[in-house]
């Protein structure tokens, strides 16, 4: 277990940052499945993340072995309150120098600088790998998390018009957003 960090967060909770290791499955497991029924910002309905605990163990080891990305954990107390993953968009030589990540918090601990703390481990790995460009998408209206990634850089490019369709038939639109690091 290499661990990257750790944080005393503003009420004073001991957060550890580390890769995601394949006895983190049922907790990251867990953690996505509560992170989708607590926000609509996310890629998926409640109940459509549905990894069997083998499949969860498999994509772990696959980031575990990969030099190309990299799976992080927040863990507070032992136990999984966030994910952050980035990695090259594709191997092909053209796209060696961008990036794309993606990141959830679990909404009991939103506030506390957890999203900041995985965001710059993940910009580290960037630079670390000589990435160029860091690229993500947001909901537009996710107006805190855009907030903080315009504080660590990143700048919108566009937005993608009904990005989502939500089971209710409502639309979400998306800001493409991209941090150039030097």
């Amino acid at each position: 277990m290499k661990v990257y960090d750790e944080n005393i967060l503003k009420d004073g909770q001991k957060l550890v940052i580390r890769n995601a290791e394949e006895d983190d499955a049922q907790g990251l497991i867990d953690l996505l499945q509560t992170v989708d029924s607590e926000t609509r910002f996310l890629a998926r309905e409640p109940g459509e993340f549905n990894f069997t605990l083998e499949q969860e163990r498999e994509f772990i080891k696959s980031t575990m072995n990969a030099d190309n990305k990299q799976l992080l954990v927040g863990e507070i107390d032992d136990i999984i309150v966030a994910n952050c993953s980035v990695g090259i968009v594709s191997n092909n030589k053209r796209y060696l120098h961008r990036a794309a990540m993606g990141i959830s918090v679990r909404k009991k601990y939103w506030n506390k600088g957890i999203g900041k703390i995985l965001m710059n481990e993940c910009i580290k790995w960037c630079k670390e790998k000589g990435v160029e460009q860091l690229e993500l998408e947001v909901v537009t209206q996710n107006t805190r998390a855009i907030s903080m990634y315009e504080n660590l850089g990143f700048e919108k490019y566009g937005t993608k018009k009904n990005a989502l369709k939500y089971s209710d038939g409502t639309y979400a639109d998306e800001y493409y957003m991209i941090l150039f690091i030097e």
